[in-house]
């Protein structure tokens, strides 16, 4: 079976790339565990050909291309897919800021902040199809209750309105106000 994630991990340290884990495995990195069948990375738009070559070389195939993502499928029917989020240099360099390397299995990944997670969240609970399965929704509030984010604290309230729906948002608010 190939192994994406170290797959990209090892490439990314190999070719001097950068990479930030977003996604499911991220959730995973901080503390709450829930099954994924893909990787996500977040990684700057300038450094897609690169990650083309690497993941062609490595038999995955370009399954999906937008403006901000592209899917890679691997040969192997065992593997993870690949999920690439395209971004900006600044808004990349930004990410990189809020993040932090952490051990997750056997490799050590630079990982999403908790709070831009939480934003990649919401804003994934925009389109009618994420919002529709609700696994982003309960991402979103074990992430919260699990790094111990405090409800009513300024840097989640801007996140809240910036990228919640009215909707998210007062139900979020609702169930993190029941547990407490």
């Amino acid at each position: 079976m190939i192994n994406s994630f170290q797959l990209c991990v090892d490439a990314a340290a190999e070719s001097r790339l950068e990479l930030i884990l977003i996604g499911g495995h991220a959730v995973n990195a901080r503390g709450y565990l829930r099954t994924t069948m893909d990787v996500d990375f977040l990684i700057p738009k300038a450094d897609l050909e690169n990650w083309k070559a690497i993941l062609a070389s490595n038999h995955f195939h370009l399954i999906h291309e937008t403006k901000a993502f592209a899917q890679f499928q691997p040969s192997e029917p065992d593997g993870f897919r690949v999920d690439l989020m395209l971004v900006d240099q600044p808004t990349f360099a930004k990410l990189h800021a809020g993040s932090e390397v952490l051990q997750y299995g056997p490799c050590r990944v630079r990982v999403a902040g908790v709070l831009h997670l939480i934003a990649l969240k919401l804003h994934a609970t925009r389109t009618w199809d994420r919002a529709v399965q609700g696994k982003d929704y309960y991402d979103i509030l074990q992430l919260i209750r699990i790094n111990h984010v405090k409800p009513d604290s300024p840097e989640l309230q801007e996140i809240l309105t910036r990228y919640a729906t009215p909707s998210i948002k007062e139900r979020l608010l609702s169930d993190l106000q029941r547990a407490l």
